[in-house]
């Protein structure tokens, strides 16, 4: 109840900050779940959509067994869940065996640290522990394995551990019996069954490692060859596959380049999770509109559908501090497969 009580009592502090958005915001931050749009409708104009997620509503039937914010969900499948592991503080450990999934996830930790240990063969007793601290970034395929908790036993988080994770699928996971029969298929908090319902794991022929960036400190910023005046760290780059996932960042005092214009994607789906500083964000009704600007601070996720405008207005974009954020991008729909990624196309 006390870490419950915490981790409101943050979100209703937050609630008081939309209130210092400028009032020539073109929208409020959505208090509801953003639904994705996996085509462009027509020749018609989408818009950027915006989530203060300090200030959004915690799920009424928790994903994960723990404190979570389903923030935004595509049309048919995929889920995009903020939520928070409270640290471990018994001493007991959980005998929770290994699982794959049928869907690629990824996921990036946004504070605190935490455990995964990672096979690549189901008959593997104990898998690579990998410690995923602040700045860690995992891209999973499909038929991966991996476990929170070992049965031999393994480090547990010392403090609460913020997770952004997207899982493209419906959320289910087929488990591995260490005594070698055939496992269970289901969906989170065991909801629902999975159609279709494949819960034997000694069918599958193939098992697929993850590609793990331990932490972005590992990484050095580079810049920009997009836009002059930005810095990039690559964490993973599946361009032909449809699948791309940097963090940008922009220093105090921002001006974007006279040709940095306005710029949409015809197909692809673009997702910002805001992880410091804050900057402006334009929103546009169409290619004519003048836009109006949207101030983003961290823990804002920015969502831009196909056919939406991303660009800028006149002066600094940002204030004293710059700004940071983790954007990934899918080719087409919310699914690796549909690559390449295209070029922007520019708005003279």
């Amino acid at each position: 109840m006390l870490f419950e009580s915490f981790f409101t009592r943050r979100f209703h502090i937050a609630t008081i900050a939309i209130a210092l958005i400028s009032n020539t915001a073109a929208a409020q931050p959505y208090t509801e779940q953003v639904v994705g749009t996996l085509e462009a409708k027509g020749r018609g104009w989408n818009q950027i959509q915006f989530v203060d997620v300090e200030s959004f509503s915690l799920d009424e039937t928790p994903r994960y067994g723990t404190l979570s914010k389903t923030i935004f969900r595509g049309p048919e499948l995929g889920f995009l869940v903020h939520t928070i592991f409270p640290p471990a503080w018994n001493m007991r450990m959980s005998q929770g065996g290994p699982h794959y999934h049928l869907f690629h996830e990824w996921g990036f930790t946004l504070e605190g640290d935490s455990v995964l240990y990672e096979a690549i063969s189901p008959y593997q007793m104990n898998g690579k522990m990998e410690w995923k601290p602040k700045g860690g970034w995992l891209d999973r395929p499909p038929f991966s394995i991996h476990s929170a908790n070992w049965l031999t036993g393994g480090l547990r988080p010392q403090t609460p551990y913020h997770l952004l994770i997207f899982e493209e699928g419906d959320g289910s996971l087929i488990t591995i019996p260490r005594d070698g029969s055939m496992g269970d298929h289901y969906g989170p908090e065991r909801r629902f069954k999975p159609d279709p319902y494949e819960p034997d794991w000694r069918k599958v022929k193939q098992w697929n490692p993850p590609w793990l960036v331990d932490t972005a400190h590992d990484l050095e910023w580079e810049p920009d060859r997009e836009v002059e005046g930005r810095f990039v760290k690559w964490l993973s780059d599946d361009w032909q596959d449809g699948f791309r996932s940097r963090m940008i960042k922009i220093p105090p005092g921002w001006v974007p380049p006279e040709d940095g214009g306005k710029t949409y994607y015809k197909k692809a789906n673009v997702m910002r999770y805001m992880l410091f500083g804050e900057m402006k964000v334009w929103q546009f009704e169409d290619d004519e509109d003048v836009g109006a600007p949207v101030t983003v601070k961290e823990d804002f996720f920015i969502y831009q559908p196909p056919r939406s405008i991303w660009g800028y207005g006149e002066g600094p974009l940002t204030g004293v501090y710059g700004a940071t954020w983790l954007e990934v991008i899918y080719a087409k729909g919310l699914s690796h497969g549909g690559g390449p990624i295209e070029q922007p196309t520019v708005i003279d």
